[in-house]
């Protein structure tokens, strides 16, 4: 082969693998500030939920609310995008705190992590189910596979109530199993239960849930 054609050959091979390598380099760049971006916005609505509800918690900068507001029977509701913000949650153990909003869609499992069903009310006697996205990071409920019984997890509610829940259970499920979901205020012994249910990392392929359950503690 001419070796002047070899050169471009191999030129043109380098600059198309650099092309590559840029690219990737930008697409993790970008991927790493949506992520962050993502994290922020979810932490600070719960910041500011809390603030409404209780007077305490971090303030948002003015103009840089990620909250909207409604007005509804003298009692004004918090909403993400169209989404009602029902209550926060805090796992210290695996760094999350998030809004919690009242219902699941693609869309609202997007933004922060949202109510599925409940038997009786967040933090009321009775099991609430939290879904949250497992993208394999940092967000939403990606790391409670980390998770143990024992671990804490705090439940905040619209009316300032902050409750404490211990981990008791931990298994994998399919994710159209819901027998557990139904767990009344008898079944609790009076007790308020949250379920948190998320894909595990093999979902795409088994579709398969990973479930933890925590009780109210005193």
């Amino acid at each position: 082969m001419d070796r002047n054609k070899y050169s471009k050959i191999l030129t043109i091979a380098l600059v198309v693998v650099i092309v590559a390598i840029v690219g990737v380099l930008g697409y993790l760049g970008y991927k790493a500030f949506s992520d962050k971006k993502t994290e922020e916005n979810y932490t600070q609505a719960a910041n500011e939920f809390e603030q409404s509800v209780t007077g305490s918690g971090k303030k948002a900068d003015s103009g840089n609310s990620t909250l909207n507001e409604i007005a509804s029977n003298s009692k004004s509701k918090k909403y993400m995008e169209d989404y009602e913000i029902i209550g926060t949650i805090e796992i210290p153990k695996t760094k999350l705190k998030s809004a919690i909003l009242n219902e699941v869609t693609k869309r609202s499992i997007e933004i922060a992590v949202g109510k599925m069903y409940t038997t009786g009310g967040l933090n009321q006697p009775g099991n609430t189910v939290i879904y949250g996205h497992n993208y394999r990071n940092n967000l939403f409920f990606s790391k409670n596979d980390e998770l143990s019984n024992g671990d804490k997890i705090y439940i905040l509610d619209q009316d300032g109530n902050k409750v404490t829940y211990e981990i008791y259970n931990k298994f994998i499920t399919t994710s159209t199993d819901t027998s557990f979901y139904t767990r009344t205020s008898q079944d609790t012994g009076g007790k308020a239960e949250i379920t948190l249910s998320t894909c595990t990392d093999d979902a795409s392929t088994t579709d398969r849930r990973l479930i933890i359950q925590a009780k109210e503690v005193e």
